[in-house]
């Protein structure tokens, strides 16, 4: 029988025991059915899973007895960055589920001066919803961990947030000669940024920003992708490349 997953931002001890709360705590009851001496595992989304089994449920508590810890040793895989124009509509919660699915570590929605979508302080409940799609794609696809979603930024203030990425990527429409296979051929270790722009394309400033912060423009060839299916492309041609080896 498959063993369901549930994730939670700080791991609470009782007793001695994982405390289950919350929504976490109706989604083992009444989504799963789970009841006392079923199994359970619980991800911290920091790379460690620990097995459990339900001990006993109290009201709107379950207590979880831990049978093993498992950490994930995924420090030698290429770490990537996903820096992506926000995208209208369902098409950008589809591309947040499933850039999490292929190893995304990191999710940077970027304002560029095309960006259609616009951003207001009142407008956070976007975010929130950004983020319950990834921790259930996370649970979904096996992940030890959840991807980190970065606030939305404007372009010329997402230096702090790449400051990691020794290879930096930027997918542009003008560029011919370098493709990503030369790139993905080039890279060794580290972590990558991948930038993708707006629908309406990267602007000449913007892309010159680009190449003196560090990013080398490359090319997927002749074929024009939609918004939501370029960084598709590219994080599966990493995850293929550098997590199947």
């Amino acid at each position: 029988m498959e063993v369901r997953r549930i994730f939670v931002d700080v791991l609470k001890m009782k007793n001695g025991m994982v405390l289950v709360t919350g929504p976490n705590c109706k989604y083992i009851l009444a989504v799963l059915r789970e009841t006392a001496g079923d199994r359970i595992d619980v991800i911290d989304g920091k790379g460690y899973l620990y097995r459990c089994t339900i001990h006993t449920v109290k009201g709107k508590e379950i207590y979880l007895h831990v049978m093993d810890v498992v950490h994930h040793p995924d420090e030698q895989r290429t770490k990537v960055t996903l820096l992506v124009s926000p995208i209208k509509g369902p098409r950008m919660d589809w591309l947040i589920e499933k850039a999490t699915e292929l190893g995304a570590d990191r999710i940077l929605p970027t304002i560029f001066k095309r960006t259609v979508v616009k951003f207001h302080d009142e407008e956070s409940d976007r975010c929130e919803r950004w983020k319950r799609i990834m921790v259930e794609a996370s649970r979904q696809s096996g992940r030890f961990s959840v991807p980190e979603l970065c606030p939305p930024t404007p372009l010329r203030g997402i230096t702090p947030y790449i400051e990691a990425a020794g290879s930096r990527w930027l997918l542009y429409e003008r560029e011919k000669s370098t493709t990503i296979k030369y790139l993905v051929g080039q890279q060794k270790n580290g972590e990558v940024c991948v930038a993708i722009g707006p629908e309406g394309g990267i602007e000449e400033a913007e892309a010159q920003w680009f190449t003196e912060n560090g990013f080398i423009a490359c090319t997927l060839g002749e074929n024009i992708l939609r918004s939501e299916t370029t960084p598709l492309v590219v994080l599966s041609i990493i995850f293929y490349e550098f997590n199947m080896r």
